[in-house]
């Protein structure tokens, strides 16, 4: 019996498949990639370093000060932007390099915190917060104002590691 002849027909279609598929692959597989790569990672990433807001010598001693927190680079998965605000803190000195640091965000509802002279302040729903942070009575936020982690530099520069926390709870935890 004689082999069996090849089919030039049925040759031609697979060799075309196989290129067609191949070049589709090609195409596909980078806008897949970009697209899952987000969904898989933390797409903003936000400074966890302490960032530097001054010398001590700025801060006088028992006079609350607002500064402005601002990151150097803040990038999504996308793009980087330079020099973004994320937010204020109230800066305290209650030494020669001991310090108080508190977020200007209320913790009931999230409302900027003011200073009045003689305690923080949220304009949004009047509760009033001491010198030293603690919730005064008939507040209506469930928590003092939350603290931030703070260090003084050997060279005298006082540095606030930002964060964010939950609102409305009794508990101080990251948001």
């Amino acid at each position: 019996m004689a082999p069996p002849k090849p089919d030039r027909r049925k040759f031609l279609k697979l060799a075309t498949s196989a290129v067609g598929g191949g070049l589709g692959l090609i195409v596909v597989a980078p806008a897949l990639r970009l697209l899952g790569e987000a969904a898989g990672s933390t797409t903003v990433k936000t400074p966890i370093d302490p960032i530097d807001v001054g010398a001590v010598e700025r801060f006088p001693v028992d006079t609350p000060i607002k500064v402005t927190i601002v990151a150097a680079e803040v990038t999504d998965a996308w793009t980087s932007a330079r020099d973004v605000v994320l937010g204020a803190a109230w800066v305290r000195r209650t030494g020669d390099k001991s310090f108080e640091v508190f977020s200007a965000v209320c913790p009931h509802l999230g409302c900027g915190v003011d200073f009045d002279g003689k305690q923080f302040a949220c304009p949004c729903h009047d509760s009033k917060f001491a010198l030293a942070g603690a919730a005064q009575p008939g507040a209506v936020a469930k928590r003092g104002l939350d603290s931030l982690e703070h260090d003084v530099t050997a060279d005298g520069r006082l540095r606030i590691t930002w964060a964010r926390f939950a609102l409305d709870t009794e508990e101080k935890r990251p948001a």
